[in-house]
C-alpha cells in the first residue's frame, strides 16, 4: 500500500460545493473514521465494513468530493468519476468490498453531519429522501439495526437542538419499536 498517499488523501475536505457545509471542515479521514463509528455500533466485529468505511471515499484524492446529485443525475459522470477514483485507489493498493451495510453508515454518517452543522437543511427534500433511504435501508438489514439507528437519529436530533426530523412516514418504526419492545410477536 502507497501509506503516504492514503494519509495524504484523507485530509480531502468534503462538501466543498455544499453552501450549508462548505464551511463545516469535514475531511474524507474524518468522515471515514465516523462511518467506522457508526458501523460498529451496528455490526460489531465486522472487519470488512470498518476497512470499507475507512477507505471507500480515498480515491476521491483523485476527483474531488463530487456531490451526490450531480453523480445520481448524470450517470456518465458517475461512471467516469468511479473509474477515476478505482485508478487512484488501485495507485495506493487499496482494495476493499463494497457492500449495503458500508452504504448505510456512509449516508447515515452524512445525514448526522448535516444534523450537527446545518440542521434546518433536514427539512429540504434531498434530505427527506435520504433520512428515509436511510431508514429504509436500516430496516432491511433487520429490526435491531433499524433500532439502533433511531437511537443514533434521535441521539442526532437530540444534540442539534432538533425536536423532531423531518417529517417523513414513521408507521414502521413504532412497529419495530413495539417488537423490539416485545409487544408484537
Amino acid at each position: 500500500m502507497n501509506t503516504h498517499d492514503a494519509y495524504l488523501a484523507t485530509m480531502l475536505r468534503r462538501w466543498h460545493v455544499n453552501p450549508h457545509l462548505n464551511q463545516s471542515g469535514q475531511t474524507i479521514g474524518h468522515h471515514g473514521a465516523a462511518a467506522a463509528i457508526l458501523a460498529h455500533a451496528l455490526w460489531p466485529g465486522d472487519a470488512e465494513v470498518l476497512w470499507a468505511c475507512i477507505a471507500h471515499d480515498l480515491g476521491e484524492s483523485a476527483t474531488g468530493d463530487v456531490p451526490s446529485p450531480a453523480k445520481q443525475n448524470n450517470p456518465e459522470l458517475a461512471l467516469m468519476l468511479t473509474s477515476i477514483e478505482a485508478a487512484a485507489l488501485d495507485g495506493m493498493g487499496i482494495r476493499y468490498q463494497p457492500s449495503d451495510r458500508l452504504d448505510l453508515v456512509d449516508r447515515l454518517e452524512a445525514y448526522l453531519w448535516m444534523m450537527h452543522h446545518a440542521s434546518a437543511q433536514r427539512l429540504t427534500p434531498e434530505w427527506r429522501k435520504s433520512l428515509a433511504w436511510i431508514e429504509g435501508m436500516a430496516l432491511e438489514q433487520g429490526v435491531a439495526v433499524a433500532y439502533v439507528v433511531q437511537v443514533i437519529l434521535r441521539d442526532a436530533r437530540k444534540s442539534a437542538g432538533v425536536s423532531d426530523a423531518a417529517p417523513v412516514k414513521r408507521g414502521w418504526w413504532q412497529q419495530c419499536s413495539e417488537w423490539a419492545m416485545g409487544k408484537r410477536k
